[in-house]
């Protein structure tokens, strides 16, 4: 289940808000605690043609507008139903468009809580949407949410901080959170060898906001021209426990699922993909065949460089 950074790190009383960071006017998360970002498990799977080193160089100022979509179904099959245990080929969704205006720069040295990086990207929201009209309003009004990461030139993040407007409404900032960490979920990553067309690697990593759930990410390099890359790109989920609590009692996960469809243009200049969408359903079925059996279809979908 999704958990607010904003909540998290203010339980541990780092509040990350603009009264109690007091940030400055040249850098608006100065003195925001920074929150660690678990590093990921990059695979390569296979070089690919005549395979050349890959690395980001983002630099300057950059608009551009995401749109991140969600959704949950639920239900109980009775024992002696019949459920399939692949996910569906999607589901219904919510969906948070976001313009973003992004700023690369040299990292600075770090402070507490940060790791040596290459890059450090700057985003601030604009005014956005959401496909359920009155909670836009509040999606609207949370304009001026600042993050802030640090990662390599692969692509890595290392830290992140989050910085909410002053008075914006609980529920806009949520959704602006979670589109915000869903580029942090699905920022793509590139070995450290070198590929080429027809290279696959696989990314894992623990979910941020998440922590009982896995991904598992597979990119093959469809195409390359200059610092332009297309790739293909299959997402599996599962869990990071075999039981969990569900309408309060312990149940076991009896099977994990995902279906996903994607492709992505990747810009080394630039610290998010340009264009494409990557979408899976993760289906979870809980409990046994001797008992009813609680069947959850999450859907998630990614689309960048929206018009």
């Amino acid at each position: 289940m999704f958990r607010s950074l904003r909540t998290i790190t203010a339980a541990a009383g780092l509040a990350l808000t603009l009264t109690a960071c007091s940030p400055s006017d040249d850098d608006p998360v100065a003195g925001v605690p920074a929150f660690p970002i678990d590093a990921p498990s990059v695979t390569l799977l296979n070089p690919g043609d005549n395979p050349q080193e890959v690395r980001y160089f983002p630099d300057g100022e950059w608009d551009t507008t995401v749109a991140v979509s969600s959704g949950v179904d639920q239900h109980v099959a009775k024992s002696g139903d019949s459920t399939a245990p692949e996910a569906p080929a999607g589901g219904d969704v919510d969906t948070t468009t976001l313009p973003l205006a992004a700023e690369s720069t040299e990292a600075p040295a770090p402070e507490d809580g940060e790791e040596d990086a290459d890059t450090r990207i700057d985003f601030t929201a604009g005014s956005g949407k959401h496909s359920n009209l009155d909670v836009g309003q509040d999606v609207a009004a949370a304009e001026g949410f600042h993050m802030s990461w640090r990662a390599d030139d692969s692509g890595s993040i290392s830290s992140l901080k989050l910085l909410a407007p002053d008075g914006a409404p609980e529920r806009g900032l949520q959704q602006v959170e979670t589109a915000l960490l869903a580029l942090v979920n699905n920022a793509v990553i590139f070995p450290d060898e070198p590929i080429g067309p027809g290279a696959s690697w696989s990314v894992e990593r623990r979910v941020a906001g998440d922590a009982a759930t896995s991904r598992i990410t597979t990119y093959t390099l469809v195409s390359r021209d200059g610092d332009r890359l297309t790739l293909d790109v299959a997402v599996e989920e599962r869990p990071q426990r075999d039981s969990v609590a569900v309408d309060g009692q312990d149940v076991k996960v009896k099977s994990a699922s995902t279906t996903s469809q994607g492709q992505l243009v990747v810009d080394l200049s630039r610290p998010l993909p340009v264009s494409g969408q990557s979408a899976w359903t993760t289906r979870l079925i809980y409990g046994g065949d001797e008992k009813a059996r609680v069947v959850q279809d999450i859907t998630r979908a990614v689309q960048y460089g929206v018009e």
